[in-house]
């Protein structure tokens, strides 16, 4: 049992004892898995109990002109 304890610590630090880079940035990966899931999970169940969201930004009331603009009189 404590040498599976003492692999998985080797991986993770280095000779100092400082966590190696690939665990700062496995943990940091994991850390912005979880945050998204959990961001994802909360706005699913606040759909659930007020029906639709408002949009996080607001749309413009007018829409923009579609009328083609007469080109000028360029050479």
């Amino acid at each position: 049992m404590t040498d599976k304890k003492e692999k998985l610590e080797k991986l993770i630090k280095d000779r100092d004892g400082n966590w190696t880079t690939g665990a700062k940035v496995g943990a940091a990966v994991g850390s912005a898995a979880l945050m998204a899931a959990l961001l994802y999970a909360g706005r699913r169940s606040l759909t659930k109990k007020q029906g639709k969201l408002e949009p996080g930004s607001p749309e413009p009331k007018e829409k923009p002109s579609t009328a083609k603009q007469p080109k000028g009189d360029t050479d």
